[in-house]
Formats: C-alpha cells, sequence, structure tokens
C-alpha cells in the first residue's frame, strides 16, 4: 500500500478564497445590541440612544446607523443610515469602520459596492487592530478578480491577522509558505504557521503539521509527532489523517505492524469518501492483507475511488476488469479507466496502453 499524503481541502478553502475574490462576511446581530422601548405597542430605538447620537457620541451613532440599516424597530432607511455610520467611523469607532467597510466591500443589505470607500475604512479598522478586517483587507488584494490587486500588501495584511492568532489566517499563510504562492516556498514558515494553528486544535493544520513531521520537511522527522497528529485530526474527522494511519500500521512506522489496524483506519476514512483510503482498502481487499480476500469488494472500492479521480485506482480497476477479477472480463471498460489513468499520467497505465494498442 503506498503512503500518499493529499492536502486536506478545508484547510485549503481559505486560500483558494483568496483567488477567487470571494470572502465570508457576517453582518452584526443588531436587534441584540440594540437598546429598545415600547412606544404605543412599537419597539424602536431609545430617545436616549437618538439623542447620544446627535450629540456625537460614536457608539451610539453607530448602533442608531445600523437599525436605519437594516429597518430594526425603525422604517429602514439605508441612505440615512450610512450616514450615521460614516460619522462614528470617521471620529474613529473601529466597528464601524470594520462593519461599513465589509457592506461597501460586499455590496450588501442595500449599500452599493463601493471597493474604494471599502478600503479606506478597513485599513481605518485594520491600523486599529481589527482582525477581521485586516483578514478581508488581505483577501481584497490578493484576489485574482481585483484589478488593483497588490499581492505583498496582502500578505502583509495578513500576517498581521496571523499574528493575532487568527486560525484561518495562519493556516492560509501556512498553505502559501508550502507551495511558493506569493511568497517565496519556505518550508519551515510554513510549518511554524501550521504548528501555531495546530496548537489552537485546527484539524487541518494538524494533518498538515503531521505530514511535515512524517516527512521531515520544514521540522525534524518524526514518525511519533505525526502519528500523534493524525490522531489528533481524526478525532475531528479528518479523513485523511484516519488514512494516514491506516498507512503507518500497514507498514509499521511508530507503531507495531498491523494489517487489521490498517484496515480499520483504511476502512473509517473510507466510508467518509476519502478517495485514497477508498484505493487503500481496495487494496486490501485484493491482497487479503487483514481481511479475507474478496475481488467484488476489492473492485467496487476501487471504483469509488476511480469515479474521484484517483489515478492509481482507476488503473488497479481498469486491470481487474482487463483480468476478469471480481466481474467478467470487459476489454472495453478496462481501457476507458486505464486509458483515464494514463491521461493523469499514470506511467503503468501508459505502458499497458502501449503493449495492448500494438
Amino acid at each position: 500500500m503506498s503512503l500518499k499524503f493529499f492536502t486536506n481541502i478545508a484547510c485549503c478553502s481559505f486560500l483558494i478564497l483568496f483567488f477567487s475574490g470571494c470572502f465570508s462576511f457576517h453582518s452584526p446581530s443588531l436587534s441584540r445590541k440594540f437598546p429598545y422601548i415600547s412606544i404605543s405597542g412599537e419597539r424602536g430605538p431609545s430617545t436616549d440612544l437618538m439623542k447620544k447620537a446627535e450629540a456625537g457620541d460614536p457608539a451610539s451613532q453607530y448602533s442608531y446607523g445600523f437599525s436605519l440599516i437594516y429597518g430594526e424597530g425603525v422604517p429602514q432607511d439605508v441612505e440615512e443610515g450610512v450616514v450615521w455610520v460614516e460619522r462614528a467611523a470617521n471620529a474613529g469607532y473601529l466597528q464601524a469602520q470594520a462593519n461599513l467597510g465589509e457592506l461597501y466591500l460586499k455590496g450588501k443589505s442595500g449599500v452599493p459596492r463601493n471597493t474604494d470607500k471599502a478600503v479606506v475604512l478597513l485599513k481605518m479598522a485594520a491600523m486599529g487592530g481589527h482582525i477581521s478586517s485586516q483578514k478581508s483587507l488581505s483577501i481584497f488584494l490578493l484576489s485574482k478578480n481585483n484589478p488593483t490587486r497588490d499581492p505583498e500588501l496582502g500578505v502583509v495584511w495578513l500576517k498581521a491577522a496571523a499574528k493575532q492568532g487568527d486560525v484561518d489566517s495562519q493556516v492560509a499563510l501556512a498553505q502559501m509558505y508550502k507551495s511558493g504562492i506569493v511568497v517565496a516556498q519556505n518550508s519551515k514558515e510554513s510549518v511554524r504557521w501550521f504548528r501555531s494553528a495546530a496548537l489552537k486544535g485546527d484539524s487541518g493544520a494538524q494533518l498538515e503539521l503531521g505530514i511535515a513531521c512524517y516527512r521531515g520537511l520544514g521540522t525534524a522527522k518524526s514518525y511519533e509527532q505525526a502519528y500523534d497528529l493524525f490522531i489528533k485530526a481524526s478525532a475531528k474527522d479528518e479523513a485523511a489523517a484516519m488514512s494516514n494511519i491506516g498507512v503507518m500500521y500497514g507498514v509499521g512506522q511508530f507503531v507495531e505492524k498491523s494489517q487489521e489496524k490498517a484496515l480499520t483506519w483504511f476502512r473509517k476514512s473510507a466510508e467518509l469518501g476519502y478517495a485514497d483510503a477508498q484505493s487503500n482498502l481496495g487494496v486490501a481487499y485484493y491482497r487479503g492483507a487483514g481481511v479475507d480476500q474478496d475481488y467484488q469488494e476489492a473492485l467496487k472500492w476501487m471504483q469509488k475511488a476511480a469515479e474521484q479521480g484517483h489515478a492509481v485506482a482507476q488503473f488497479r480497476l481498469g486491470y481487474m476488469f482487463f483480468l476478469g477479477q471480481g466481474t467478467s472480463v470487459d476489454m472495453k471498460t478496462a481501457e476507458v479507466w486505464i486509458m483515464k489513468s494514463a491521461e493523469q499520467g499514470n506511467l503503468k497505465a501508459k505502458k499497458w496502453l502501449e503493449e495492448h494498442k500494438k
């Protein structure tokens, strides 16, 4: 069973968002933050809040402005609401800068999209240490869809959020250093940021740090640490970590070799839909490793992996159709799957095609 590590999708998702130009926006739950009183059976901003806003209190201006933007207790008036929130933002109120900046960036809740205003407001909040604003600003500056993108400045703000302990930013930064995206490839820096996120319990970071420890990339090679990290990640249903534990049992790295335990971990991962585990589970059934040999079960799991684009499984599946193992001989189907594998660069598949097309 070959040891193959695949980058976990959940820990890459934030990085993918950078380059798609998307980001998450969570508007404040305003109805829980504003003081209300009952007037003629209706609820609305208290007169005290309105007086404070008119007197120049930034917090009150912020609250009153968003009550108008969302129509919370008062007739909705987005334009007037923005005026009040802008007053709070210009007075240095951090939440006003951050949330109005997000609204302008997204073009949400009736506020027209205005990236110029968004950047000004988010930069003000980011300079004040607002983590979400630092993160949103970095996403915008790194986005390929942004004609005024500034990747270097984007990394600066990403690092600022990461240094404040934002796990998403730490993981994204680690992935960038791992792959050499925007920044120069640096395994040690990648490990440093994965470690920071892993210590906070991020399962994707635990998986990636485990991979680094297993391979000795950016850190000392340690099967023991790799195993421990995979165990922690697998407790949070990280399928790739489960598959990696199975591999370690299969070859006896740090743990005592056990095909039965390897099979157990492969099955857990495979049932979560992880293609590499499905392929390895198929191999176990094919060889009778830790379980009675069963070509039909082997075929079933190989097909699941192959349908997800797993090149090795595609070749193995095609070869089983060629030999008639677990199924009847079917040369046409065999060629289809082996061709798919060859198209992904699998050398065995290419060799088979060359030999059988003579």
